[in-house]
């Protein structure tokens, strides 16, 4: 753009840019990214906008999509936010995007229940295993149906411990090596994702619903009958079955067995001796799970074939990004941070 000063033709200059502009595109360039970075705020005041105005036409959504928009605001809130307090909520999203996912299969079970299989799971075992399902070769052993033994307690702990032990370690990762906790906290986010996925497309009967159901010998959901001995009659509700309550066919793949499976793979080469720490606990979590009736073997195969199709993938887009990152700034590749 031109204009005249004193006969002479000279060239407008913009204006110049604010400073929080000038710095977020020099902390992530000149993209959408930088946009957004830029004008956070007007972008989530848009979208609560949207979201009212959406819910004045519809009404309020179900419970997981509430969910799913609270994850969306606070991801346009703290997406690259120099916030520290921000920085921590970014890096626990994933926590809660997996409680929307487990909570969105469970508002869709109603629907599941009819259309799952039994027949692949339980057949894949009988055959592996000579003809009977194991889970009804050990409960037949050892369980005398209408009774909890002692054993069922360290059992049920172990069960229950699945929704403490990723975690936990995610925690550890999170305090002592920041670097580990961002690439754990995507496998696990990632495996779940195709779980959750996996149960929308293929429900599956597990072992205590197929014997309800008639197609497998008598077997006792160990996890129930625990919560019903200790009276607590409202956990007992949610591991009886009521597809209102829980989802009775999310069960293949186990995601109790590809939590742990993943980190053990993760964890493998970084935690010296305490790898065999993390080993015996996933052994001894597929015993719980088989002696439960809470999954077939074949459940566990394929959580654990997700986990490690998920950790190699994953591994190797994040090293080649990584890969890349250090190219562009000059440093050697094999150079350790």
């Amino acid at each position: 753009m031109e204009r005249v000063v004193d006969d002479r033709t000279v060239e407008e200059q913009p204006a110049p840019l604010a400073p929080r502009v000038v710095a977020a595109r020099a902390s992530v360039g000149t993209s959408t990214a930088a946009w957004l970075v830029c004008y956070r705020w007007r972008v989530v005041a848009a979208y609560v906008l949207v979201s009212a105005i959406l819910v004045a036409l519809d009404g309020l959504p179900n419970r997981p999509y509430m969910v799913f928009w609270v994850v969306g605001v606070l991801a346009l809130g703290t997406w690259r936010n120099p916030n520290p307090i921000a920085k921590v909520v970014w890096d626990w999203l994933p926590i809660l995007v997996i409680a929307g996912g487990y909570d969105l299969v469970r508002s869709r079970a109603v629907d599941l229940v009819p259309r799952a299989v039994t027949e692949p799971q339980l057949r894949f075992d009988e055959i592996v295993f000579g003809g009977t399902v194991p889970t009804v070769v050990i409960q037949d052993a050892i369980v005398e149906q209408g009774r909890v033994q002692w054993w069922d307690y360290p059992a049920w702990l172990m069960y229950l411990s699945h929704f403490v032990f990723t975690l936990a370690i995610a925690l550890w990762c999170y305090v002592r090596h920041r670097d580990w906790f961002r690439r754990l906290a995507l496998l696990i986010l990632t495996v779940s994702i195709c779980g959750f996925i996996t149960y929308f497309i293929l429900p599956a009967v597990p072992p205590w619903l197929a014997s309800r159901n008639g197609d497998l010998e008598p077997t006792t959901r160990i996890v129930h009958d625990v919560w019903a001995h200790l009276g607590i009659d409202g956990a007992a509700k949610v591991f009886g079955g009521d597809a209102k309550l829980a989802n009775p066919v999310a069960a293949l793949p186990s995601l109790h067995a590809a939590w742990p499976f993943i980190v053990l793979l993760f964890l493998w080469n970084k935690v010296g001796r305490w790898r065999w720490a993390i080993l015996a606990y996933n052994a001894v979590m597929v015993l719980v799970l088989v002696y439960g009736a809470e999954h077939y073997v074949s459940d566990i195969l394929l959580g654990w074939l997700y986990a490690t199709v998920v950790y190699v993938v994953v591994t190797r887009i994040m090293d080649r990004r990584e890969a890349a990152r250090r190219a562009v700034a000059g440093v050697p590749v094999c150079a350790k941070t």
